[in-house]
């Protein structure tokens, strides 16, 4: 696996917020006159004392370590976490692995019950449910940080947990600091920095039934082949022929459609009470994730047809009615009454939906569903706001 790389265009990384204590761990000791190496975030700490695990399943027993103690305030974090903020991390989890699962391991991980408890008072911090939780939040992810290497100092540590911590942890930073200058496995960073996965769609160590039906199957399916998408067209095409990319992209679309194809009819949500004259027409979706999931599929068509390299590559002008068909329904499914977890997913494909999308009108009212998920939800949004207002006074 390789390493993060620093991101081109002089960024400077900005340091989340923590407690955490460089003095408790052993595991990289400092000589004279060198400043302490104080991680800035979950990725980082990888890049200093270990490779990412590969894959979300391992064998390897879990370290022995003293069940962490519960209090009143531990104990309503993770419910906390159950009933919302896990529902989003784990939206395509049909298994509930996320918020069952997770929540059990925690009862005999310090790692994940720090890690659960930080996503999880930071995200009520930002919904605006009481200063306290910002500091609370602060010092569970710097002990989180902790545990974090001391687990990666042991050459037996179990990727299932350390993976599962690493998931929650960078979501407490998309949370805290979304422009954070380091490349993340996850898509909706890859989408905000405009750059290939962390981890490349080919190691995600994936398979896929030809007829499958279930829909947190298919939702992971369209995720995987955003993957796809995004590294193709954020790609570096310096001495890359023509040719051979006019092919990737033709496959891609060919693969959209083919996943389009196979989704039962309700899956792709039923709409109901007309057109807006923007022409909004809400759907009902009966299984959430798949609202989150025909965002994707609209979004990935969108970032073939206007981003990248995609343009250049184009047999023919690409006309405007279909990127406002693309752009449109992202807005659909985002002002039809869905959960918050699928609502949280839409974030980075209404960014690109309005930055697409014809007229003024549709992209003010984006904006303000884009400022009312964050003042809502505490997802932080306001930054692609600002890149969105700031496209229209350049233009």
């Amino acid at each position: 696996m390789k390493k993060a790389s620093p991101r081109k265009g002089g960024k400077r990384r900005r340091t989340v917020p923590s407690n955490w204590d460089p003095s408790g761990s052993q595991s990289q000791p400092q000589t004279v006159g060198q400043e302490p190496r104080i991680p800035t975030s979950t990725w980082d700490v990888f890049n200093k004392f270990a490779a990412p695990p590969r894959n979300a399943i391992s064998s390897q027993p879990r370290l022995a370590t003293e069940p962490p103690p519960l209090d009143t305030g531990t104990v309503t974090l993770l419910k906390e976490y159950q009933d919302g903020v896990g529902t989003w991390v784990g939206l395509f989890d049909g298994a509930q692995h996320l918020t069952h699962t997770i929540v059990k391991w925690a009862l005999e991980s310090p790692l994940l019950l720090n890690a659960i408890c930080a996503v999880t008072a930071r995200q009520m911090s930002m919904a605006g449910r009481g200063e306290m939780w910002k500091s609370t939040a602060a010092h569970y992810y710097g002990e989180s940080l902790h545990h974090l290497i001391h687990i990666l100092d042991n050459p037996s540590y179990c990727s299932g947990d350390t993976l599962a911590a690493t998931v929650l942890l960078s979501s407490y930073e998309l949370f805290t600091s979304p422009g954070l200058d380091h490349h993340r496995h996850d898509v909706a960073m890859a989408l905000v920095h405009e750059c290939p996965t962390m981890i490349p769609s080919e190691d995600w160590g994936v398979s896929w039934a030809d007829q499958e039906t279930a829909e947190d199957s298919l939702g992971n399916r369209m995720i995987w082949i955003v993957a796809k998408v995004i590294a193709h067209t954020f790609r570096e095409v310096g001495g890359v022929a023509r040719q051979p990319l006019r092919r990737d992209r033709t496959k891609l679309i060919n693969e959209l459609n083919a996943w389009r194809e196979v989704l039962p009819t309700q899956s792709a949500g039923v709409s109901f009470g007309g057109s807006s004259q923007e022409g909004v027409l809400k759907r009902f979706f009966a299984v959430p994730c798949m609202a989150a999931a025909m965002c994707m599929y609209h979004l990935a068509h969108l970032l073939l047809l206007t981003e990248g390299c995609n343009p250049s590559l184009a047999n023919e002008e690409i006309p405007q009615a279909e990127i406002d068909h693309h752009s449109q329904s992202v807005a659909s499914i985002a002002f039809s009454p869905i959960s918050d977890a699928s609502l949280v997913q839409t974030v980075q494909p209404l960014y690109y939906s309005a930055k697409h999308i014809s007229t003024l009108t549709e992209k003010f009212k984006i904006w303000t569903l884009l400022d009312r998920i964050e003042s809502q939800l505490g997802f932080h949004t306001g930054h692609r706001i600002k890149h969105l207002q700031e496209q229209i006074t350049v233009a």
